[in-house]
């Protein structure tokens, strides 16, 4: 009831978020359960923005942000983080290329609004101009994804980074998940949420959605439905919409023009760059650093899945799917 506004809700969400995770990661040994003054905001904010107490991806990255120049653009050296863990160049760039991606992304989600708008008025050239600025985005999206290793480095990144993001789910430090001390509708039983993971934007399965692309029913892909719980609710709805809505693949398959089938398998292809890049980021960053660390588990991400595994799956899935 003290919060007031949107904006001071979601600043609360952040706070609480770095808060509980670094209560949680900060010892040697994960505590198994989070005091009441602590559990009990956190659920109770929780609520009100629909995402479960624990860090989420809009917490860490896309209500994370300020500009250096309020008259600048939002993007990377014009942007600051608001809450580090530890703070440090390699933190705040990995983050900060997240919120640079979101920002670009803003192009992609209206030009996948506007591409679905002209199947329904049967416009071809309309359709050729909104997949147009749809590959343009998902391109600007790859070119600063591809900047990560600028400042970001992978040592740092998985030792400094990576241990303050984990969640309580498929942890095997803590097998019985985290109880929330006060939270009377968790009756004191231990809850297991996924951890911060970039699975948990919007703007890839959008893509997915107005692309046409389509995965294996299997557990990754469980997985990946799972994270729209961690999402804003608004975000889900969005996802949900496009990928109810008319079949932009059927309709650029029907059309016969070589133009619109061209820039159809741009997207796609930018796509599967996209996903491929993270292949082999989470390849350098995680896995051969993990494998270089005695003790550490080498195949399991901060969500709490194979993440090897699941993105060389979505890889090959979405090369496949061009027309």
């Amino acid at each position: 009831s003290a919060l007031k506004g949107d904006a001071e809700i979601q600043r609360a969400m952040l706070v609480l978020s770095y808060i509980g995770q670094s209560y949680q990661w900060s010892d040697v040994k994960p505590a198994t359960t989070l005091p009441k003054k602590l559990a009990l905001p956190w659920y109770e904010v929780g609520k009100l923005v629909g995402r479960p107490p624990i860090l989420s991806y809009q917490s860490y990255a896309s209500d994370n942000w300020r500009r250096i120049d309020p008259n600048g653009p939002i993007e990377c050296g014009n942007i600051a983080l608001q809450q580090c863990f530890l703070g440090g160049q390699d933190e705040e760039w990995f983050i900060l290329i997240h919120i640079d991606i979101e920002k670009k992304a803003g192009k992609a989600l209206k030009a996948i609004e506007d591409a679905q708008g002209d199947v329904v008025s049967s416009d071809a050239d309309k359709l050729l101009i909104s997949l147009t600025k749809l590959r343009d985005s998902l391109a600007a999206m790859y070119s600063v994804l591809c900047r990560m290793p600028e400042k970001c480095d992978p040592y740092i990144y998985f030792h400094r980074v990576r241990p303050y993001i984990f969640g309580w789910r498929n942890n095997p430090s803590l097998p019985n998940g985290v109880i929330y001390e006060g939270v009377d509708e968790y009756k004191g039983v231990g809850q297991t949420f996924r951890g911060e993971t970039g699975a948990q934007s919007a703007i890839i399965p959008a893509a997915d959605g107005v692309l046409g692309i389509d995965h294996e029913k299997d557990e990754l892909r469980e997985y990946l439905m799972e994270m729209r719980q961690y999402m804003p609710p608004q975000h889900v709805k969005f996802i949900e919409a496009v990928e109810a809505g008319p079949s932009v693949r059927a309709f650029v398959k029907s059309a016969n023009s070589a133009k619109l089938t061209a820039i159809f398998n741009e997207c796609v292809e930018i796509v599967a760059d996209f996903r491929a890049k993270h292949l082999e980021y989470a390849g350098t960053y995680i896995h051969a650093q993990a494998q270089a660390t005695p003790g550490n588990p080498s195949a399991v991400g901060t969500g709490g899945t194979p993440f090897m595994v699941y993105l060389r799956k979505h890889r090959d899935e979405t090369k496949s799917q061009t027309l």
